[in-house]
């Protein structure tokens, strides 16, 4: 579309080419007012089917608990395309680098997985951290809820 405007600015066109694209921008604007009625006869048709099978009032507390949710939605996305880029990229690079730990991890697994099948004894060292976490988790536990008795 660029190279045509330019071509048309250079060879003299361009008030043809833009009553062209005017004509297309009409198109395009009833277009999309015809997709909004088509879409919005489909939600009416949704609302009276719903209505006729649960009830008047449970489907429009229905349509209203979708449509809040699709707003919360969309403004978890309008923040998360508002974070400054530099943020995104932090992000993103935290991103890769935890997939390429992932890929890391993965590719060693038969190395690890072949010391462990030679030396039963390693399993015992995971076992033990784990069982110390969750000692460690229950006796936190205990002493926040003896605190308030």
């Amino acid at each position: 579309m660029l190279s045509q405007l330019i071509t048309k600015l250079i060879t003299g066109e361009a008030g043809t080419f833009f009553a062209r694209m005017k004509r297309v921008m009409g198109l395009y604007v009833v277009m999309a007012f015809f997709a909004l009625a088509t879409l919005m006869s489909l939600l009416l048709a949704l609302y009276v089917f719903l209505a006729q099978v649960y009830g008047p009032l449970p489907a429009a507390l229905g349509f209203a608990a979708v449509w809040f949710v699709l707003v919360i939605v969309t403004w978890i996305a309008v923040i998360i395309a508002r974070r400054p880029p530099k943020k995104r990229a932090d992000d993103r690079l935290q991103r890769d680098i935890a997939s390429i730990a992932g890929v890391a991890a993965m590719s060693n697994l038969p190395l690890i997985l072949g010391t462990v099948k030679r030396r039963k004894s390693l399993l015992l060292l995971p076992a033990v951290a784990a069982g110390g976490w969750g000692i460690w988790r229950a006796i936190g536990a205990y002493r926040r809820d003896s605190r308030y008795d």
